[in-house]
């Protein structure tokens, strides 16, 4: 019987920030990086999901907040996209990370870790996160009668702190996000869904659940996706 998750700490910038660790019997540790945004949290149970079915395998995982969300005393508009960047490397680096297996966004976050080994789940560039939270964001405005555009509000996101989703972002993380390319790894496994026709190294049966309206789950795709990281960090 697996013990369930509980909560540890990574130091970053002088401040303790909350990771989630599931213990297991294994001399290899995976970290999950989270999606980005409004796209971790409707992931996060599916995650933990995760964390569950690698610990039956006997792999232990780790599941960081990224500093500026969650339970972190520190704003996010004060974050940029090289803090998070260094943040995971200093989580990799204080809890003996072996592999590290990416969400979405989240691998805008590990793209200076070239010397690990990386499992990454429908990566995605931050010119395309920020696009979709303008888009809702111009949706919104419409509905309160008020008249604005993506350039209107990339410009605003440009010259000052800007509120996406529910999420204030500064100038320099959205600058930095709007230009974050997809990395490219010299040790890295790519996985999408059968329905995404993006190159990948496997395809795997599931849902897209960073576009449903709420956070949901999918215990199968949960379970497959364990089942291919135990596999991935024996090779």
């Amino acid at each position: 019987m697996t013990s369930a998750p509980a909560f540890v700490t990574y130091e970053f910038a002088d401040r303790k920030e909350l990771c989630l660790s599931a213990a297991a019997p294994s001399p290899c540790r995976v970290m999950l990086v989270p999606p980005l945004f409004d796209e971790m949290n409707r992931m996060r149970k599916m995650m933990v999901d995760v964390m569950r079915s690698l610990a039956a395998l006997e792999v232990g995982s780790f599941l960081p907040d990224l500093p500026g969300t969650n339970e972190s005393r520190i704003a996010l508009e004060r974050i940029t996209l090289s803090d998070w960047q260094t943040a995971i490397q200093a989580c990799a680096q204080q809890h003996e990370i072996s592999h590290i297996a990416s969400f979405r966004g989240g691998a805008l976050t590990v793209a200076a870790m070239d010397k690990a080994s990386h499992w990454i789940f429908s990566p995605v560039k931050g010119a395309t996160i920020l696009r979709t939270m303008l888009r809702t964001k111009v949706a919104a405005d419409r509905e309160s009668g008020l008249n604005t555009s993506l350039a209107d509000l990339t410009a605003k996101a440009e010259a000052g702190p800007i509120e996406l989703a529910g999420n204030i972002l500064g100038s320099q993380l959205f600058g930095q996000l709007n230009a974050a390319e997809i990395p490219k790894l010299n040790s890295q496994r790519i996985i999408r869904l059968e329905s995404d026709n993006k190159p990948s190294d496997i395809q795997i049966a599931g849902s897209a659940l960073w576009l449903r309206a709420e956070p949901d789950d999918d215990l199968a795709m949960s379970s497959a996706i364990a089942e291919d990281i135990a596999v991935w960090i024996t090779k």
